[in-house]
């Protein structure tokens, strides 16, 4: 069956403006008290019938975010790690870039994190590539994930592989815990690339780097 549009506003019940009991019982205060009282339970059960329902998503504001960033990324050495840098934050709720390259997160829970990355190869080459998780800037354990990036086809055609993870943070203190995301190319011919935007068909620019962060659970 089919249903009308869904308000996005659930419109929450106040408490209870209740009236005044006189000095002596008297059966109309005794019906306006649970008049008040009735319509107040009403706006409670229908404001909880549309939550638990089958629309009740969309009256949940949990923390989340979509970071990207429209700048290539370089790698400066072969023996040091990057940081991934975000300077195109499209939708931030309960959750913050801070530096450029920290990820900060306004309530204790469980998020779910994925990323993207766009990797190029510029050299003549096969090159490894590695990207992991730092955990209020030091390494997270057995985070790591490996590719190996293509060479490049010509001159001006680079080897490309795009690299997706996606895993579970936990927050507990949001004063001082963050998220970063390092990586590590065995070239400095192996950046993030941006794109602009395609013709010929028309397409959008290609963002060196996404990131989508989710809540999904309270602290068990």
């Amino acid at each position: 069956m089919a249903t009308g549009p869904v308000s996005s506003r659930l419109n929450t019940p106040e408490p209870p403006s209740l009236p005044l009991a006189t000095e002596l019982y008297e059966r109309r205060y005794q019906d306006q008290f649970s008049n008040v009282l009735r319509l107040f339970f009403n706006r409670l059960i229908n404001a909880l019938n549309s939550l638990l329902g089958t629309n009740g998503g969309l009256y949940l504001q949990n923390p989340h975010a979509m970071l990207m960033s429209d700048q290539d990324q370089a790698n400066a050495s072969i023996t040091a790690a990057n940081q991934l840098s975000f300077n195109q934050p499209v939708i931030t709720q309960g959750i913050r870039v801070e530096n450029t390259d920290e990820v900060w997160f306004d309530k204790t829970g469980q998020y779910l994190v994925t990323f993207r990355l766009q990797v190029s190869n510029r050299s003549n080459a096969v090159q490894e590539f590695e990207v992991w998780a730092g955990y209020d800037g030091t390494n997270y354990p057995l985070s790591t994930t490996r590719v190996d990036v293509p060479a490049r086809k010509d001159s001006s055609t680079w080897g490309h592989a795009v690299v997706t993870v996606s895993g579970i943070f936990t927050v507990e203190d949001p004063d001082t815990e963050y998220l970063t995301i390092k990586w590590w190319a065995s070239s400095t011919d192996v950046f993030l690339e941006h794109y602009p935007v395609g013709t010929l068909p028309a397409r959008p620019e290609i963002a060196s780097v996404i990131m989508t962060v989710n809540s999904i659970s309270r602290l068990p």
